[in-house]
């Protein structure tokens, strides 16, 4: 049996990696003749972007202005690859990984896109990253991309895979 793409999800933290998995994702989907689903999750409690992360007091003024500043970049993102598609466009609220899951399941995604920081450590060894726990919760194909400009980051042993 030959599996089908019907509805890609591609859910962005508007990050490079994220603007490169939209790419990917319009891409499949437009090869497909598949929907395109582009997610944001608005994770509550606020946490401040940054290298230095801490929680912030929410308030409704908040709240709506993070919305605002979401719904504008989700859209923005959405007319760059709607030359042959529609996107459905969508900002959720609550935990990112759960939140993403539960895209996931309503639209019938085939096929979940995620941008990827590539990230390790003890983080990703007692929780896992992102990707590793959508899986566990959808059992859905998980796309991971990376942006071409984090590979410049890397080492230069680590792109001729030399230890």
């Amino acid at each position: 049996m030959k599996p089908r793409l019907d509805h890609v999800l591609v859910a962005t933290d508007f990050s490079a990696s994220a603007a490169a998995a939209i790419d990917y994702g319009a891409t499949l989907a437009r090869g497909a003749g598949a929907r395109l689903h582009l997610v944001h999750v608005l994770e509550e409690p606020f946490v401040t972007p940054g290298p230095y992360e801490w929680h912030m007091p929410d308030t409704p003024a908040r709240r709506e202005g993070r919305y605002q500043q979401a719904l504008a970049r989700l859209s923005k993102h959405a007319a760059a690859v709607s030359e042959a598609l529609t996107p459905t466009i969508e900002i959720r609220n609550g935990e990112v990984t759960r939140s993403i899951a539960q895209a996931a399941i309503d639209y019938g995604a085939d096929v979940i896109v995620l941008g990827t920081r590539g990230r390790a450590g003890l983080r990703h060894f007692f929780g896992g990253g992102t990707a590793e726990r959508l899986q566990r919760l959808v059992g859905r194909p998980i796309m991971t991309v990376r942006d071409a400009d984090d590979l410049r980051e890397w080492p230069a042993h680590a792109h001729r895979g030399a230890a």
